[in-house]
C-alpha cells in the first residue's frame, strides 16, 4: 500500500508557511462567497505576496495565510515546475487540516474574486449548510467550487465559431441539490480554476496525494467524481487569460445546458410554524421573525 501522503506532507518543516492574516472588510468576497467558506472548519488563503492580505472578520479564528514562497523552499529539492509547486500548496494546506482533524476546509487563492451580481437567499444558506455539514458526516459530494472554467464548452465554442451548438459534455451532466447548486456525479469533467472551493474529510487523502504528480485544475480535480459546483456561480480568477465577463458567460452557458433537474425544497422556519401551530417556546427565546434563524450567524436577515 502506498505511504500516507497525509503523514509525508506532515513531515515537512513548513510551519513557518502559515500564519494568521489581518482581519479587515474587503471588497474582493461576497456575502455568499464568505459565509459558503464559513461553513468551513478551516479556511487557508494561498498567497505569494501575502502582506496585503486581509481576511473577512466572519472567518476569524479559523482562517490562515499560506505562504507558497516557504512552501518553495520546502520542496525547493525537488524536481516541481511553477504549475506544480503552485497545487503543491493545496496540498500542504489540506494536510495541515487532515492531521488536526478538520472535517470541512475552504481554499482560497489570493487571486479569487467575488462575483457581486449573484445573492443568496436564506433558505439557499439553510440547504447549503445542510449540504456541507450533514450531521452524520456522510457527504454527498467531495468538493464543492465557488468558481470554475468549463473549458471543454470553451475549446468547443472556439473550434466551431458561428457554428457553434451549446451542447453539454456527458460526463458533465449536473443534477440540482438546491437552487443555487448541482452535483456532477461522474469524474472527467474538465472545469479549470481552482481559486476556492470546499473539500470535506472524505477526499483529503485522495487529493494530497494526486496533487503530489498533478497540477490541482489540470488533471487533479477533474478525476474526482461527486463534484458540487453553484451555479451561478459566485467568484471568478483575477489573474487569468479571460476576462470576468467572459468566465461568467462560460458558467451561464454550463449552467443553462448541464443543470438538470428541480432544485430540493427546504421547509421553513415559517411554514413549519403555520402547520404545527407555532414554534414551542420562540417568543420566551426572544427569537422574533421565524425566517431570521435562517440567517447565517452573524448576519442579519435585511428587507
Amino acid at each position: 500500500p502506498r505511504q500516507s501522503s497525509l503523514a509525508l506532507l506532515g513531515d515537512l518543516q513548513c510551519e513557518g508557511a502559515f500564519s494568521v492574516p489581518r482581519e479587515a472588510s474587503s471588497d474582493r468576497f461576497s456575502l455568499p462567497f464568505t459565509t459558503l467558506a464559513s461553513f468551513a472548519d478551516a479556511v487557508y488563503l494561498l498567497c505569494v505576496e501575502c502582506d496585503g492580505v486581509v481576511a473577512p472578520p466572519a472567518w476569524r479564528g479559523k482562517v490562515l495565510l499560506v505562504n507558497g514562497k516557504i512552501i518553495d523552499e520546502c520542496v525547493k529539492d525537488s524536481d516541481l515546475d511553477h504549475w506544480h509547486r503552485a497545487s503543491f500548496s493545496h496540498a500542504v494546506a489540506v494536510a495541515h487540516a487532515a492531521i488536526r482533524g478538520k472535517d470541512v476546509v475552504a481554499v482560497v487563492e489570493d487571486d479569487a474574486r467575488s462575483d457581486f451580481t449573484v445573492q443568496f437567499d436564506d433558505a439557499e444558506f439553510a440547504r447549503l449548510r445542510h449540504i456541507v455539514r450533514p450531521h452524520d458526516k456522510q457527504w454527498t459530494w467531495n468538493f464543492l467550487r465557488f468558481g470554475y472554467r468549463p473549458y471543454q464548452m470553451e475549446e468547443a465554442a472556439a473550434a466551431a465559431g458561428a457554428a457553434y451548438q451549446e451542447a453539454c459534455p456527458e460526463q458533465c451532466a449536473c443534477e440540482r441539490t438546491s437552487a443555487r447548486s448541482c452535483l456532477i456525479s461522474q469524474s472527467g469533467c474538465d472545469l479549470r480554476s481552482s481559486e476556492a472551493y470546499l473539500i470535506n474529510r472524505g477526499a483529503f487523502e485522495d487529493f494530497t496525494h494526486r496533487l503530489q504528480g498533478g497540477v490541482v485544475d489540470y488533471d487533479v480535480l477533474q478525476s474526482f467524481p461527486k463534484m458540487m459546483v453553484l451555479s451561478p456561480m459566485v467568484s471568478y480568477q483575477e489573474n487569468l487569460d479571460i476576462s470576468m465577463d467572459a468566465q461568467r458567460d462560460l458558467q451561464r452557458k454550463f449552467g443553462r445546458v448541464c443543470a438538470r433537474g428541480d432544485a430540493p425544497s427546504v421547509p421553513t422556519l415559517r411554514a413549519a410554524a403555520s402547520t404545527q401551530g407555532g414554534l414551542p417556546g420562540l417568543e420566551q427565546r426572544g427569537a422574533g421573525d421565524t425566517d431570521q434563524l435562517w440567517a447565517p450567524r452573524g448576519f442579519a436577515q435585511t428587507r
